[in-house]
């Protein structure tokens, strides 16, 4: 038997499985996760069997396991064996890819540490996608805080120790005039790797979403230049695991702007570009000619910002809110924190506008919070700018912002300083000090809502909790400082304090709290990954002008209904991460609708499938869009 018959063989088989499954379709639209296809065949396809579907290749032998995303290590078939010349190459016995998995999590489970379990998932990645997405899935809420953080926070300060396979794109100042061929090398080399869901004749369509840095603000540890490398790569595999989004039409990005981290300039292995950190002029013309180059190379794609400094992030969201565009350190952090409060208020028996809300921690986190809450009183209460940003007291080292700081208070600050005219009476802990702290905010304003984002371990004392609690029911804490030991309060000491009253969402995994009498309260994990890969999946599905406002609030509704207290008030006020893929099924299910209805959405299919005329619902469609850690057959080609 020829190998080009026996492939045929394999493809036959697949294709009589499909057939059944597919539904005629008129429209002819290319955006794409994991069905391009489809699209050129006119079918749509049963989410069931979309991975039966071979994947066309011409790689063979060694060249074909040293592909990650096509290899399938011990899990090649007989058939597949013989066709792609892999005999010899693998031991005999053919292992399903739940034995692979089991076999990984025991080899990482050997792994002492948490750089060397980080360093460990980033080699299996490197050797089969597969494998290691079916390996974080199935223990995903173990395994998150090794890939993102707080594992990825040492990952990224030893990036150029720990060197071993460069992974994404590297854009560096000194090397600019060559950036738009730089990006479209990894453009080409997409569109080289043989699979379906590439089209040769339409390359722009190949990349989904891009995530950049530039490195100025990594994780709670400042500036780390080259290394954010790293940061870009795990968020790109969070919204795979999250979403569904095809790993292969994600483009991460670091911006190599130099560094202001000296620790690195001594480092004779760093390997970035050694110099003071770009400011100013050039710093924005590299940032917008960068923009520019995606614009043009990748026109439908998201482009993602993480971990920009704080007052560059604002600019940047402002400057660029016309593409389709997200900030996850303000916009994810927010977006996810008032879902978890309008879960809370439901239980509470008030509304958006009755809070009064304190937040501590006046950086990049709790401005983002403020803003998305802000936009939650105008869309969802009618409120206006001003009246909305009158429900905040937000506190940072200094105290209290007030207008009289001036200049001291950063943009995103600045709609939020109280007059000091409302304040000038307000008692003092100490009457010699000129600052209103925390507990004197909370003794005037009588919070409702208290959130933390200061990384001040332990803030959330007893006094103050209990000063809180004394004029208000059903206190809303969240504490949601990264990691764990700079988490403003435990949540057991939250509970106990307020008499089992508090409604409680942190920002770091804690166990659940004992109630007494053989109760506990489930602790929500106010964790961005529950919303933001759900609104890149609806965003790329709609094709979306830009990420509006009203489709990150659709998102957040609909996050916020799925809330496990609705139904049970010791629940969590959020889903379990677990649970994200299902989730992020109904939160993108409710953007694409939100795009659709704002008339921000530009693929056809998808707005028929909304209004109904594709003979599929909207969530089996998103379903059928979203990519799985499966083996999909392979098909041979010249």
């Amino acid at each position: 038997m020829s190998a080009m018959s026996s492939s045929s063989g394999l493809l036959r088989r697949s294709s009589l499985r499909l057939q059944a499954a597919r539904v005629p379709r008129s429209s002819t639209s290319a955006s794409a996760l994991g069905g391009r296809r489809y699209v050129h065949e006119e079918f749509m396809v049963d989410p069931r069997d979309k991975n039966l579907l071979p994947i066309k290749t011409n790689l063979r032998g060694s060249a074909l396991l040293n592909n990650p995303r096509l290899n399938k290590g011990a899990g090649f078939t007989r058939e597949e064996r013989q066709v792609f010349n892999l005999e010899g190459f693998l031991p005999y016995d053919v292992h399903s890819l739940e034995k692979q998995a089991r076999r990984a999590w025991n080899q990482l489970l050997k792994q002492p540490s948490v750089i060397l379990k980080h360093a460990f998932l980033a080699s299996l990645r490197d050797q089969n996608q597969v494998l290691f997405y079916k390996l974080m899935q199935d223990h995903l809420k173990e395994l998150l805080g090794v890939l993102y953080t707080p594992g990825a926070a040492e990952a990224v300060a030893n990036y150029s120790n720990l060197f071993r396979r460069p992974i994404g794109c590297f854009i560096s100042f000194p090397n600019q005039d060559g950036m738009k061929s730089q990006l479209e090398g990894h453009l080409m080399d997409v569109n080289r790797t043989a699979d379906y869901t590439y089209d040769q004749e339409k390359m722009k369509d190949a990349i989904d979403l891009v995530v950049v840095t530039d490195s100025e603000a990594i994780l709670g540890i400042g500036d780390q230049g080259v290394g954010g490398i790293t940061i870009s790569t795990s968020k790109s595999a969070l919204y795979t695991l999250g979403a569904g989004i095809n790993p292969n039409r994600i483009l991460p990005v670091v911006l190599d702007c130099g560094t202001d981290n000296h620790a690195l300039f001594s480092d004779p292995l760093y390997m970035g570009w050694k110099r003071t950190r770009l400011r100013g002029r050039n710093y924005d013309q590299f940032v917008d000619r960068f923009i520019k180059s995606c614009r043009e190379l990748f026109p439908n794609a998201i482009i993602h910002f993480e971990d920009f400094g704080m007052a560059n992030a604002h600019r940047f969201m402002e400057k660029y809110k016309d593409i389709p565009m997200f900030n996850d350190d303000i916009q994810g952090t927010g977006a996810v924190a008032l879902a978890a409060l309008l879960a809370a208020i439901r239980l509470s028996g008030s509304k958006l506008s009755d809070q009064r809300i304190v937040i501590y921690g006046a950086g990049s986190a709790g401005m983002g919070i403020a803003d998305q809450i802000k936009d939650g009183l105008m869309i969802l209460d009618g409120l206006d700018k001003n009246e909305a940003a009158r429900r905040f007291w937000c506190v940072d080292r200094n105290g209290l912002l007030v207008e009289s700081m001036g200049n001291a208070l950063r943009h995103a600050q600045m709609a939020y300083a109280r007059p000091d005219e409302e304040v000038k009476d307000w008692k003092r802990q100490n009457e010699d000090q000129n600052a209103i702290r925390l507990l004197d905010v909370i003794r005037e304003v009588k919070p409702t809502v208290l959130i933390g984002t200061s990384t001040h371990s332990r803030a959330f004392n007893e006094e103050l909790i209990k000063e809180m609690a004394k004029h208000v029911d059903r206190p809303i804490i969240f504490p949601m400082s990264n990691p764990t030991a700079l988490c403003e309060v435990d949540p057991q000491d939250a509970m106990d304090w307020t008499e089992g009253k508090a409604l409680v969402a942190t920002g770091s995994p804690f166990y659940p709290v004992n109630l007494g009498n053989g109760k506990t309260y489930q602790v929500a994990q106010t964790n961005n990954a529950l919303i933001y890969p759900a609104l890149g999946l609806g965003a790329i599905l709609a094709r979306a002008r830009t990420i509006s406002p009203s489709m990150l609030m659709a998102g957040v509704h609909a996050l916020s209904s799925l809330s496990p207290a609705l139904d049970n008030p010791e629940a969590s006020l959020l889903p379990d991460l677990a649970d994200v893929r299902d989730v992020s099924v109904v939160v993108a299910a409710a953007v694409v609708r939100q795009a659709v209805a704002d008339g921000n959405a530009q693929d056809d299919t998808t707005v028929a499938v909304v209004k109904g005329e594709k003979g599929q619902n909207l969530e089996d469609y998103i379903r059928s869009r979203m990519w799985d850690a499966v083996y999909r057959p392979l098909e041979l080609v010249d």
